[in-house]
Order: structure tokens, then C-alpha cells, then sequence
């Protein structure tokens, strides 16, 4: 479904990836973990066309993405972009939702203007949606309105309504109270069930451990162990990795 090769990422001087290799499969969940600053945020972008890379190639569902003149993109890189951003919904750690509209407005816009919906069809799918989340009851209700939690769970549910064929979350709880991380790592559990393709970055080590088909561990930029999560978490190879659980899985 998502295949990295050799990903390079500069910043200036700074060489963040240095030749990642990275297969995901229809229907797996990749969790990414590692310290805060890693990559791991950056790698998702990258996946997703959201951020420019200097060499190597993004393959999805065989829309190929490569690096890309940042001053002068080609007419077939902006294409694969757009075709990429059709086929993988992304979650962020900011909710990202339009603060003038409403929660029913924020879900049933992209599927208007992008996939040409007409906006009852557009609307019945977003109650739907509304409902999965359970949010039905929030519908006209505008995002200041609402606790993070819920934000979170539109935001999903606006991505879910593009019918993505993959899912990124980049640190999907990081920006909401302890008391409301549940409710969205509720959500995002029952979309996995269901054999959606997904890619996570979290720093929530028992969900990662719970969910994850495979684990990836980032540290600096380079990705330093892969495996289930039996091998990660109980039986990891790498310094590194044994130094980052022992310090995330202490505090």
C-alpha cells in the first residue's frame, strides 16, 4: 500500500533522513515511536506530500512521489500529490478544523468541492460519520464549542469522509487533556479493527503495544529498530531503544 525508498530529507545543513526504507501493507498498523523530535512527525508529512524531500521516492497504491523542485514543482508532481492526498487521510496534532464553520460544514466541505458530492449525499455521509464518533449530537455546534476530545474525533471523521484507502495520525492525543485521550484512542481502535491501513506516531506506549501490527522505532532520524510488539517492547535490540522505553515508560 506505502512504500518509502531511500527517503533523504534536508533542512539547510541538517540531514534528517538519511535513506529510509519503510513497507507498509494494505491493512497493517505501523506505529511509529521514538523521542519527541525524531522524525516521526516529519516522516508522515513526507508520506502524505505535506513536506518536500530531496531524494528518493513515496510510492502509494502505485502513485509514485519524488523528490520535487520546492521553487518550481512539475505539472506530474503536483498531480501525484493531489492523487496521494485523495487516497491517505491525515490526522493532526492541532484539530486543523475551520473555526467559522460548523462541525457538519468542516466534514461535508472537502467531499463537496473535491470528490464532487452533491450536498445531500455529502451531508447523510457525514451524519454517518458523526455517529461512528459518536457526535451526533453535535452537529451544529462550531469547534470553540467543543472539548479537544471532541474536536479530535471531527477531525478524524472529516478525513474518514475523503473514504481514504489509508490513514496517518500524527500524534493524534498529544494536544488534549488526560481525561479526554481515550475517547480518541477509542475512535482510532475501531477504525483499525475494521482493516484500514494505518500509519501512527504516538508517544501512548500501551496503545501503541495494543493496536500495532509492527512497530518502528525512530531516533535521530534514522529508523534504528522495526518489529512486532512483542519484540520492540519486551525484547528490544538496540540501545537506544531500551534507553527511550525505559526513560517514556518511567515517567
Amino acid at each position: 500500500m506505502i512504500s518509502v525508498r531511500d527517503l533523504h530529507k534536508y533542512y539547510g545543513e541538517r540531514h534528517l533522513f538519511k535513506g529510509i526504507d519503510l513497507e507498509v501493507h494494505k491493512g497493517e498498523v505501523v506505529v511509529l515511536i521514538g523521542p519527541s523530535g525524531s522524525g516521526k512527525s516529519t516522516f508522515l508529512r513526507c508520506v502524505n506530500g505535506l513536506e518536500y524531500f530531496q531524494k528518493g521516492e513515496i510510492i502509494v497504491d502505485d502513485i509514485e512521489l519524488r523528490s520535487i523542485n520546492r521553487k518550481n514543482p512539475g505539472r506530474g508532481d503536483i498531480d501525484a500529490v493531489r492523487k496521494i492526498r485523495r487516497k491517505v487521510g491525515m490526522v493532526f496534532q492541532q484539530f486543523n478544523l475551520f473555526p467559522h464553520m460548523t462541525v457538519l460544514e468542516n466534514i461535508i466541505e472537502s467531499p463537496i468541492k473535491v470528490l464532487g458530492l452533491d450536498k445531500s449525499t455529502s451531508t447523510e455521509k457525514a451524519l454517518a460519520l458523526l455517529r461512528r464518533v459518536n457526535l451526533q449530537m453535535k452537529v451544529q455546534s462550531y469547534p470553540e464549542e467543543l472539548s479537544g476530545g471532541e474536536q479530535q474525533r471531527v477531525a478524524i471523521a472529516r478525513a474518514l469522509a475523503m473514504k481514504p484507502e489509508a490513514m496517518l495520525f500524527d500524534e493524534p492525543t498529544s494536544s488534549l487533556d488526560p481525561e479526554m485521550v481515550g475517547e480518541v484512542l477509542s475512535v482510532i481502535k475501531d477504525l483499525v479493527t475494521e482493516g484500514l491501513t494505518t500509519l501512527i506516531a504516538t508517544h501512548e506506549m500501551g496503545f501503541a503495544r495494543e493496536i500495532a501490527d509492527r512497530v518502528v522505532v525512530f531516533d535521530k532520524g534514522d529508523v534504528i529498530e522495526t518489529g512486532s510488539p512483542e519484540e520492540i517492547f519486551t525484547n528490544p535490540k538496540t540501545e537506544r531503544t531500551k534507553a527511550f522505553l525505559s526513560r517514556i515508560l518511567k515517567n
